[in-house]
């Protein structure tokens, strides 16, 4: 009889084994994701904060990228390529918000030379790909700003165009 005891014992820690183990795999796999996740949202909150650094850096030069009149088109093409397809199409490119401000007196101004320029991207959602995806999408913002640099003798490129695409 004590022989059969034994057994039913050994057989009940081999159980608790199997689930002890199964719930600490369950929690490492969840941490697992959950750090993907912040990663994740790390690498696309940076992507976009270097995006519209280089449409910023790309503005103050005020030149315009070929195949453009205008250089408000001209930064968002440069954040989009800059982007790595994050904000591609023109969904994309509404997510991008161009203004301009007098140094002086921090008024809105029409992006003169010396005027300070700020890109920023606004309104992207990261939907998380794990644990986080339950808490819904995360708002990610990125914003650079500068001094313009004095237009070049042949005049400043007009700024922003008097017709834009709609955004959807």
């Amino acid at each position: 009889m004590q022989r059969v005891g034994c057994r039913s014992r050994e057989h009940a820690q081999k159980g608790s084994f199997i689930l002890e183990a199964s719930a600490t795999t369950l929690l490492m796999l969840g941490l697992l994701f959950l750090v993907i996740d912040l990663g994740l949202a790390l690498f696309t909150k940076a992507t976009l904060q270097s995006a519209v650094r280089a449409g910023t850096r790309f503005a103050v030069t005020e030149r315009l990228v070929s195949g453009s009149s205008y250089l408000n088109d001209s930064i968002v093409r440069v954040v989009q390529q800059n982007a790595l397809g994050m904000l591609n199409g023109p969904n994309g490119a509404c997510k991008i918000a161009i203004t301009y401000h007098n140094s002086v007196t921090g008024l809105p101004s029409s992006g003169n030379g010396g005027d300070v320029v700020s890109v920023s991207v606004v309104g992207y959602n990261y939907t998380p790909v794990g644990i986080l995806k339950s808490g819904g999408p995360i708002a990610i913002t990125a914003s650079s700003s500068d001094v313009m640099e004095q237009c070049p003798f042949t005049g400043c490129p007009p700024v922003a165009n008097p017709a834009p695409a709609p955004c959807p």
